[in-house]
């Protein structure tokens, strides 16, 4: 799991890199680390999903936690966001950026070992479910997370997956239907293509707008039927998350 620490304060950095690791080595977890001492650092290495999570301190000089986190959040809806703050004054902002949690500091080793504790929950939850197939005669699978989208080709499909790549599988859409429609991510935009719902960025008319940017068309007059069952995913999603973490919805 990769994990990016976002704090002006090289202290606090340490603290936190310090509870982390702590963490990992009582749960046998590989964490990968990266720090970083303001948000422009991060922000210029920065590419959807590259990190599970984000630790975001509020109040930094230059860009704030607030401001990094709307510019992530232009492309990127599923990088896990905690922001970490001395004050109460940016939960608004937090809801509005999609926040997974708020840490007030000075966080204590208890309640950064209960965020992670949800996170990896949150975590397993989301990689479970694999996509199988055969390619050059092998037996492979993808898990149905990294599925951006199918598409349907004649008697094949393409796998278009998060990193990029583009598998092309001879099988049927209604063998590829079977698989993954059963998960409620997954949604029939139109005859041939299914998209992963934790991966479209937004609906435009008769496009569905991938993360990654591809424009995809939606069933004739179905456009708005789309959205409205997108953002009830979405809204089912984080609420699902809020009452995980013992909040409300």
């Amino acid at each position: 799991m990769n994990i990016a620490l976002v704090d002006d304060s090289p202290e606090e950095l340490l603290r936190l890199e310090e509870m982390l690791r702590e963490y990992a080595g009582i749960h046998q977890l590989d964490l990968e680390l990266t720090s970083f001492s303001s948000a422009e650092r991060m922000l210029s290495s920065w590419k959807p999903l590259k990190y599970t999570v984000i630790f975001l301190d509020i109040y930094m000089d230059g860009i704030s936690g607030t401001e990094a986190a709307g510019i992530i959040r232009q492309t990127d809806e599923d990088t896990i966001l905690i922001f970490l703050t001395t004050s109460q004054d940016h939960r608004a902002d937090a809801f509005r950026a999609h926040a997974y949690d708020y840490l007030e500091k000075p966080f204590t080793t208890d309640t950064i070992f209960s965020v992670m504790d949800h996170v990896c929950r949150l975590h397993t939850e989301q990689n479970t479910g694999r996509f199988l197939f055969t390619l050059s005669g092998k037996d492979r699978s993808i898990c149905f997370s990294d599925i951006l989208y199918l598409q349907s080709e004649g008697n094949y499909i393409n796998i278009r997956s998060c990193d990029g790549e583009v598998l092309k599988v001879r099988m049927t859409f209604s063998a590829a239907s079977e698989q993954v429609l059963p998960d409620n991510r997954f949604l029939t935009i139109v005859r041939g293509i299914i998209v992963n719902l934790d991966h479209v960025k937004r609906f435009v008319g008769d496009a569905c707008v991938m993360t990654d940017d591809t424009c995809l068309l939606v069933r004739t007059r179905k456009g708005r039927e789309m959205e409205q069952i997108w953002h009830n995913y979405n809204f089912a999603k984080l609420r699902r998350e809020a009452l995980r973490k013992g909040g409300h919805a």
